[in-house]
């Protein structure tokens, strides 16, 4: 369903929002934010190549990681899986306000360029700009995230507010991208993941992880005792694990 508004909130404010499910409540403040903002944070996104238009996703995807960072103060933000910068874009929004508030912000991309070939960084960027953060305040990360995150989290313990998963959906990879990317966060930080809808069906998907993202989530969460819930209203469904320290 891709509803506009004034469809769009009435159908979130209905029905959409109470998708969420799991043993993580939602920080105070995120579907207040989130129903808040403008319906498309960057109206003026351009979709390279082959898709010319919008994914469908992105608008509320961007939106909710937005008012995910906006209601939890973050100020440093890492992204794995940024491709043309669909969700970057919501990122950058809400560290471009905070910064106008006076606040030091970061956003870190890492991204291997395979999913489009020839976008990222070079659509990425503008992308990023159009959403009104400084790109001397981005850094985009060009390589394997399996090569990258290890380096990373040498020199950038414990860094990170908020870390997005959205690059391999194979369950090893996803995995990968969780454990490599934990000592970044700080405790109390949140980590989201991208693709955990059980009820599509994916490439990736093999006989013992019919649902390899999701069920990468379900390990890592167990491994560390975290919590975590599922956001429903966001296409493909987004996971939000908080780290314990």
């Amino acid at each position: 369903m891709r509803l506009r508004p004034p469809f769009e909130n009435w159908y979130l404010r209905a029905w959409g929002v109470r998708r969420v499910w799991g043993t993580l409540a939602l920080p105070d403040g995120v579907i207040r934010t989130f129903l808040a903002a403008p319906y498309d944070l960057t109206p003026d996104f351009v979709e390279p190549p082959p898709w010319k238009r919008r994914a469908r996703e992105h608008p509320r995807y961007a939106r909710f990681c937005y008012a995910l960072a906006r209601a939890t103060g973050a100020r440093r933000i890492l992204e794995v899986g940024s491709s043309s910068g669909g969700t970057t874009t919501g990122w950058a929004r809400a560290l471009a306000d905070a910064a106008s508030e006076g606040a030091d912000v970061r956003l870190e991309c890492v991204d291997d360029d395979s999913y489009n070939p020839g976008v990222y960084p070079a659509a990425t960027a503008p992308n990023v700009r159009r959403a009104g953060l400084d790109l001397d305040r981005v850094t985009f990360h060009s390589g394997p995230s399996t090569d990258l995150l290890p380096r990373l989290a040498r020199e950038r313990p414990t860094y990170f507010d908020m870390y997005l998963v959205d690059a391999g959906h194979t369950y090893e990879a996803a995995l990968g991208d969780l454990e490599n990317g934990l000592p970044m966060v700080r405790a109390g930080g949140l980590i989201a993941v991208h693709d955990v809808d059980r009820s599509r069906r994916m490439a990736e998907a093999t006989r013992e992880h019919p649902a390899p993202v999701y069920d990468a989530v379900q390990q890592f969460t167990r491994t560390h005792r975290f919590e975590s819930c599922v956001v429903g209203f966001v296409r493909k469904h987004l996971a939000i694990v908080q780290v314990r320290g």
